[in-house]
C-alpha cells in the first residue's frame, strides 16, 4: 500500500502541477495521487490547452506526455521554455516513448526528468519531490543573485572569501557543468570553480589518465575528457536522482591512490568532492586481517592448533541446518585417548601436550574433503564431523583414524610406555529433521564411545540409532 505521508517541509508549502496528458485514466490515477500528497493540480488534455493554462497561471512544476495530437509534448517544452514566465519551471516527460533518442531529445529541449510508461505513482512522486527541492534551491539562489546584483564589489568580496574558505580544505573541491553536442551527448566536463587542493593534489592523478596537463593558470576552466575515471562519474551522477559516492583508483608517479567522489547536482551544475581516502582504505584492511586473525584465535584450539568445542558446537548447528534442508546424513566420531591420565602421571605433562599435539595432527591429516572438520572436544577427547556422510562412511574414516593414531611412534619419550599411543572411537549417524536436535547426535557418539571404552579400548563402536 501507497504511503502518503509526506515530509513536513513538503506539506508546509502547497505547490502547484500542471498534468498534460490526453489519456483520461492517466489524468485520473495522477490527478488522485498528486492530491493525497496534498499538491494543488491543474489537468490539461492538449498541448494548446497546457499553454493557455500555463500562461495565466504558471505551475510549479508539469507533468508532460509527448504523444498527443495536434501539438505533440516535445513542442509544448519549447513554447515553455520560450515564455519567460515558465522558462524555469520543471518539466518531467511521461512517456510511451523508451528509447534512447526519445529521451536525447527530451533533454536537449529542456527537460529536466524523463519517465516511461507505464511508470510507477511512487517513483513519480519521489521525482516530483526532487524537481520541487531542486526548484526551492535554484529560487533561493536567485533571491540571493537579485539582491546582490547591483553590488558586484560585495559579490567579488563573497567570491573571494568564498575562494580562501575552500582553498583552506583539504579535500578536493571542484564544480562542473556538462557541455553536449547538437544530439545532447555530453563530450566533455568543463569546471566553474576548482579549490587550490583539486588543482594542485588531485588534478595530476586524473590528468595523467587522460594524458594531458593542466592549464598553467588555475582561472582557466579544466577539461574532462571521456577517457578519465571522473568522467564517468560525473555522468553517471547526471542519471542519479541523489548524490553519487563512489570510489576510484588512480596511479600516480608509481604510487597507488583511492579517491572518494561525492557528486551532488545543483541546477545542471555538478559540485564535486574528492578526498584522499587511501591510508583510510590500508587501515580497513588492517582492521579485516585483524578481525580475521581475532575470528581464527577464537575458533582454535591453541595446543594442537585444530578447531576448538567452541568452533565444532557452531559448525554442528549450521551443518546440521544446511543437511536438514537437503535430507542428507551427519557423522560424527567421538575419540578419547586410551589411559591418558596413566600418560600424563608417567611421561608428564609435557610429553602429554605433545601426544595431544600428535594425535591432533595425525586425525587431520587423514581428513580429505574441506567440509569435514576435526576438533578438540575438551581434554584428551577429539571429534571428527563428516557432513553429508553415511554410516559406512564414517567407519571407513574410523578404521583410517585407529591405524593413524596406532602408527604413532613418540621415539623421544622419556619412558617406552608413552612412545604408542591408543585411541577409542564411538561413531554415530543421523539424518537430521525438524524432530530432532543436534545434541541428540552428540549423545549417540558419546554412547558409542562410552561401549568402545568399555570394551577395553583402542577400538571403534557404533551407536545404531
Amino acid at each position: 500500500m501507497r504511503s502518503t505521508i509526506a515530509p513536513a517541509q513538503e506539506r508546509s508549502a502547497t505547490a502547484s502541477i500542471l498534468v498534460v496528458d490526453d489519456a483520461p485514466d492517466n489524468l485520473r490515477l495522477l490527478l488522485n495521487a498528486l492530491q493525497e500528497e496534498g499538491y494543488t493540480v491543474r489537468c490539461a488534455k492538449s498541448g494548446n490547452l497546457a499553454l493557455v493554462s500555463s500562461e495565466n497561471a504558471p505551475p510549479d512544476l508539469v507533468l508532460l506526455d509527448i504523444l498527443m495530437p495536434n501539438m505533440d509534448g516535445y513542442e509544448v517544452c519549447q513554447h515553455l521554455r520560450q515564455n519567460l514566465q515558465t522558462s524555469e519551471v520543471p518539466i518531467i516527460f511521461l512517456s510511451a516513448l523508451d528509447e534512447g533518442n526519445d529521451k536525447v531529445k527530451a533533454f536537449a529541449l529542456g527537460g529536466n526528468d524523463y519517465i516511461a510508461k507505464p511508470f510507477n505513482v511512487e517513483e513519480v512522486l519521489a521525482r516530483i519531490r526532487y524537481q520541487l527541492q531542486a526548484k526551492r534551491r535554484h529560487q533561493q539562489l536567485q533571491v540571493l543573485a537579485n539582491q546582490y546584483r547591483h553590488r558586484s564589489h560585495d559579490l567579488e568580496q563573497a567570491r573571494t572569501l568564498l575562494m580562501e574558505v575552500l582553498d583552506g580544505l583539504s579535500d578536493g573541491i571542484a564544480a562542473f557543468k556538462p557541455k553536449r553536442d547538437q544530439t545532447g551527448r555530453i563530450t566533455d566536463f568543463q569546471s566553474q570553480v576548482v579549490n587550490q587542493a583539486f588543482w594542485d593534489d588531485f588534478w595530476p592523478w586524473f590528468s595523467q589518465q587522460q594524458g594531458t596537463h593542466p592549464p598553467q593558470n588555475r582561472e582557466a576552466p579544466l577539461q574532462l575528457e571521456a577517457d578519465s575515471d571522473l568522467f564517468d562519474v560525473l555522468q553517471a551522477a547526471l542519471e542519479a536522482t541523489a548524490p553519487l559516492q563512489r570510489e576510484v583508483y588512480c596511479h600516480h608517479t608509481e604510487a597507488d591512490h583511492w579517491v572518494e567522489v561525492l557528486v551532488t547536482q545543483y541546477h545542471s551544475r555538478l559540485v564535486t568532492r574528492l578526498r584522499d581516502v587511501t591510508q583510510t582504505k590500508a587501515q580497513i584492511t588492517d582492521l579485516e586481517v585483524a578481525k580475521q586473525e581475532l575470528y581464527r584465535l577464537a575458533m582454535t584450539d591453541g595446543l594442537t592448533q585444530i578447531a576448538n568445542r567452541y568452533c565444532f558446537d557452531s559448525y554442528l548447528k549450521s551443518e546440521w541446518a544446511r543437511l536438514q534442508r537437503e535430507q542428507q546424513p551427519l557423522a560424527l566420531i567421538l575419540g578419547d585417548i586410551d589411559q591418558f591420565k596413566r600418560y600424563n602421571d608417567i611421561c608428564g605433562h609435557l610429553m602429554g601436550d605433545r601426544c595431544l599435539q600428535a594425535v591432533a595432527q595425525g586425525m587431520r591429516q587423514i581428513l580429505n574433503r574441506p567440509a569435514d572438520l576435526v576438533a578438540r572436544y575438551g581434554g584428551e577427547e577429539f571429534a571428527i564431523l563428516l557432513p553429508a556422510t553415511p554410516c559406512e562412511g564414517a567407519l571407513t574414516v574410523a578404521d583410517r583414524v585407529q591405524q593413524a593414531i596406532r602408527s604413532l611412534c613418540l621415539e623421544d619419550a622419556v619412558c617406552h610406555l608413552c612412545e604408542q599411543v591408543h585411541i577409542s572411537l564411538g561413531v554415530a549417524c543421523m539424518i537430521p529433521n525438524p524432530a530432532l536436535e543436534p545434541q541428540q547426535l552428540v549423545t549417540a557418539a558419546d554412547r558409542a564411545l562410552y561401549q568402545a571404552k568399555t570394551a577395553g579400548g583402542n577400538c571403534t563402536h557404533v551407536d545404531p540409532v
